[in-house]
């Protein structure tokens, strides 16, 4: 997931950026953090405990990309494979992607196509979920609409906004349309960064998480 930039397009999946071993033509990096709860569109992922996380990704300079990602979650384990494509015209950034999600223990597999559009420090990502193994119908083809703005406090001090919608398809379930609001604040240090999370979910509970992120 991260799971673009994916601290805002999947909000806490991914919190290290592409730093990595160049070569002419592509970029391969890799990532690696430790939270103290995973929290994926205002909902906690693991049971509200701590998550070693991390990832391996290709970038090459034609704009097309492919990554794996993992994290440990309560007696389980997901793992997001992605292939995307961005680039930009004039002032407009765009990224086109697939994210496969893929639980060890749980049948709970589903596959999600995303559209992003970015001006500045604003960014516009439109998820619409392809395949789901999950026996709850109210999920089919379901859709998430995510809004972020990023901010540079400082040099090395930064900050992130999103405010997400969840939207059942079918409109069979009022339940399923939730919306989520994010606000991280992240300070980069020469070794790692270092990242506080507040997340609130309607009708859910507030979440309060600590990570630290490395990326080489």
């Amino acid at each position: 997931m991260t799971k673009l930039s994916q601290a805002i397009a999947l909000a806490t999946a991914m919190t290290a950026g592409l730093v990595g071993t160049t070569t002419t033509q592509a970029e391969v990096s890799y990532n690696a953090a430790v939270t103290s709860n995973y929290v994926w569109r205002g909902d906690a992922q693991g049971a509200d405990t701590t998550a070693l996380q991390g990832g391996v990704d290709y970038a090459h300079e034609s704009g097309l990309a492919a990554g794996i990602w993992t994290s440990s979650l309560a007696g389980d384990t997901e793992t997001d494979y992605y292939a995307s494509f961005s680039g930009e015209t004039g002032k407009l950034s765009y990224d086109l992607g697939v994210i496969a999600y893929d639980y060890n223990n749980d049948p709970a597999d589903f596959v999600e196509a995303y559209v992003a559009v970015g001006m500045a420090d604003v960014s516009l990502t439109f998820y619409k979920k392809l395949d789901d193994n999950d026996d709850d119908k109210t999920t089919d083809d379901a859709s998430y609409v995510s809004l972020g703005y990023s901010l540079g406090l400082a040099e090395d001090l930064g900050l992130d906004l999103a405010l997400g919608q969840t939207f059942d398809a079918d409109n069979t379930d009022s339940e399923a349309d939730k919306y989520d609001v994010l606000v991280s604040v992240t300070k980069s240090l020469p070794e790692f960064d270092f990242s506080f999370t507040a997340t609130d979910k309607e009708d859910g509970e507030n979440e309060f998480f600590i990570t630290v992120a490395k990326s080489f």
